[in-house]
C-alpha cells in the first residue's frame, strides 16, 4: 500500500514538474535575451516581453487566457502607433490579443455564474454591496493591467498584459511576433 502511494506521488510529481516549466525566449540575433525577458532593441522602441501569469483580485478571471506581459518604450522624438494587429502568437495557428472588452466580459460573466457559499442563505443588502464593490474593483483592475495600443509619446512607456487563447498553454513552444520580429519561447 505505500509503495502504491510512493509510485503515484513520484508521478505527480514529475508531471508537476513538467507543467511547471517555464516558457524561455530562445536567444536569436533579432533580440536579447535576460532574464526570462525578450528584449528587441529597434530603431525607435525598445520592447520587452514575457509570458507572465496575471496576478491580482481578477486572476481567478485572468486564468481562463494564456497572458503575455509587454514593456515598450518610445526612443524616438515623434509619437509611434502600436497596433493591436502588431503583436500576435503562433503555434500551429495565429492567436491575436483577446481584446479587452471580451477578458471584462469574461469578469462579468465569472460573477453571474459565482454562487455565494450558501445559496440557501438570503443575500442582504450589504453581502450585494460588498460583491458588487469587489466586482468593481476587478473590472478596472484589468483595464488597468491591460496592455493599451494606439499612440505612444515620445519617451513614452507603455506596460500591461496582453490576453490570449488559454489553449496556447498547452504547447511546448510559440511564437511571439511583436512589430515584425519573431520571439521563440520553449518550455525550459
Amino acid at each position: 500500500m505505500k509503495r502504491d502511494f510512493w509510485f503515484l506521488g513520484l508521478a505527480l510529481l514529475s508531471l508537476g514538474g513538467c507543467l511547471l516549466k517555464p516558457y524561455l525566449p530562445q536567444p536569436a540575433a533579432e533580440y536579447s535575451v535576460e532574464e526570462g525577458w525578450a528584449i528587441i532593441d529597434a530603431d525607435s522602441l525598445i520592447l520587452f516581453a514575457r509570458p507572465q501569469a496575471y496576478s491580482g483580485e481578477a486572476q481567478p478571471v485572468a486564468a481562463n487566457f494564456f497572458t503575455l506581459y509587454l514593456r515598450v518604450k518610445n526612443k524616438s522624438a515623434r509619437t509611434l502607433s502600436l497596433p493591436r494587429g502588431g503583436f500576435s502568437i503562433s503555434t500551429q495557428q495565429q492567436h491575436d490579443p483577446v481584446p479587452l472588452s471580451l477578458v471584462l466580459g469574461s469578469l462579468q460573466s465569472g460573477l453571474f455564474l459565482n454562487e455565494p457559499e450558501d445559496p440557501f442563505a438570503p443575500m442582504t443588502a450589504e453581502t450585494q454591496d460588498l460583491a458588487l464593490e469587489r466586482a468593481r474593483e476587478r473590472y478596472f483592475e484589468l483595464m488597468n493591467g491591460y496592455f493599451s495600443f494606439g499612440d505612444i509619446l515620445p519617451g513614452g512607456v507603455k506596460e500591461g498584459y496582453l490576453f490570449y487563447n488559454e489553449r496556447i498553454d498547452r504547447t511546448d513552444s510559440f511564437v511571439f511576433d511583436a512589430l515584425g520580429t519573431r520571439v521563440l519561447f520553449q518550455r525550459r
